[in-house]
C-alpha cells in the first residue's frame, strides 16, 4: 500500500508504479465483479485509469476471479507447469499473457491489440494508440488521468494534486518532448 499522507512517498510510488510491475515476478489481478471470462465486459477493472500500466507491464500476469479462483479455459486448468517467455516454472497457474483465448478475451473488452497486451514495449506503440487506450479509462482524481500514464509513456513530470487538469498539459508537454512521434497530436 502507499502511504498518501507522505506526498514524497506518494510521488515516488506514483513514478516507480510502471516500473514495479514491470519487474514483478507475477502480477495478481483480483476482478471483483467477475465469476468468468464472460463478465470482463461489466468488469470495472478493465475501464480504470491505474489498471492500464498493471495490464501491460509485467511479463506474467494472472487474473482470478470473485472468489480468488483462476479465471482460465478449462483447458488450462489442468496445466499447472508453464513457463512464461523467461522460462520461469514456479508459478503455480498458467501466464495470461501466453494464452490466445485469454489474450483474444482482454483485446476483445480494451480493444488492445493482443501483441501489444503479450510483449508491451514502451518505444513500439506510436503516443496516438497509448492515448486511444488510455480515453477508455477512468480516474476518480482529474489529475491521475496524467499520472496514471507516466510509465507508459516513460516521463516524469512533478506530482502536484490540486492543479486539475494541468497535470495532463504537462504530460503532454513531457511527451512533446521526447523523440518526435508525429502521432502526439492524432489522438
Amino acid at each position: 500500500c502507499i502511504n498518501k499522507e507522505s506526498s514524497a512517498e506518494l510521488e515516488e510510488a506514483i513514478r516507480s508504479m510502471y516500473r514495479w510491475y514491470k519487474g514483478a515476478f507475477v502480477c495478481i489481478v483480483y476482478l471483483g465483479n467477475s465469476s468468468s471470462i464472460e463478465d470482463f465486459p461489466k468488469e470495472p477493472w478493465f475501464t480504470r485509469g491505474w489498471t492500464l500500466q498493471e495490464l501491460l507491464a509485467p511479463e506474467t500476469l494472472r487474473f482470478f476471479n470473485k472468489d480468488w479462483k483462476p479465471i482460465c479455459p478449462k483447458e488450462e486448468q489442468q496445466f499447472r507447469d508453464t513457463k512464461s517467455s523467461s522460462g520461469i516454472h514456479s508459478f503455480p497457474y498458467p501466464n495470461d499473457k501466453i494464452s490466445d483465448f485469454m489474450l483474444k478475451a482482454i483485446n476483445q473488452v480494451t480493444d488492445i491489440r493482443m501483441t501489444d497486451l503479450q510483449c508491451f514495449s514502451l518505444w513500439s506503440v506510436a503516443v496516438c494508440e497509448k492515448m486511444r487506450w488510455a480515453s477508455k479509462r477512468k480516474t476518480t482524481r482529474v489529475e491521475d488521468v496524467a499520472y496514471s500514464l507516466l510509465g507508459i509513456f516513460d516521463v516524469s513530470i512533478p506530482i502536484a494534486y490540486g492543479e486539475g487538469e494541468r497535470a495532463f498539459h504537462r504530460l503532454m508537454e513531457a511527451i512533446a518532448q521526447k523523440p518526435f512521434d508525429p502521432t502526439v497530436l492524432a489522438w
